[in-house]
């Protein structure tokens, strides 16, 4: 027989390696898209986070994406466009805040700040015109 012991110590090794790295692969297909369809609640809770300050530029650039019509966010949430590049870097920047909300948690969002105009003075600066 061609097969020695240690080939065929290797090839169980090889054999339980697979067989637990298939099942790493199924319990993480279950933790990453939801079970269920994104309510329009989640939706909100999405859209409200992906425009606020604290979402990732790659959210906010996803958002632009949504709002321009290219994609949805049920085609997003549900992990039908889970082959766009740009969805992919979007969910792993804000990962663990996308789920809370799709998990019905409310995360509290601090609304954009306005953003000084050129012209507007800063407190406690001094320009030419103010001599």
């Amino acid at each position: 027989m061609w097969r020695t012991a240690e080939v065929m110590a290797a090839e169980e090794v090889l054999a339980r390696s697979v067989a637990a790295a298939d099942q790493a692969m199924r319990e993480a297909a279950k933790l990453r898209y939801p079970a269920r369809e994104p309510s329009a609640e989640d939706v909100r809770r999405v859209m409200a986070f992906a425009k606020s300050n604290e979402a990732s530029p790659e959210l906010q650039a996803l958002q632009r994406r949504i709002a321009g019509g290219h994609l949805s966010w049920r085609q997003v949430l549900m992990g039908e466009a889970a082959h766009d590049r740009g969805v992919r870097a979007a969910l792993e920047a804000d990962r663990e805040r996308l789920s809370a909300l799709c998990r019905g948690e409310e995360v509290r969002v601090e609304p954009p700040k306005p953003r000084p105009r050129d012209d507007d003075e800063l407190p406690g600066s001094f320009t030419e015109d103010a001599w």
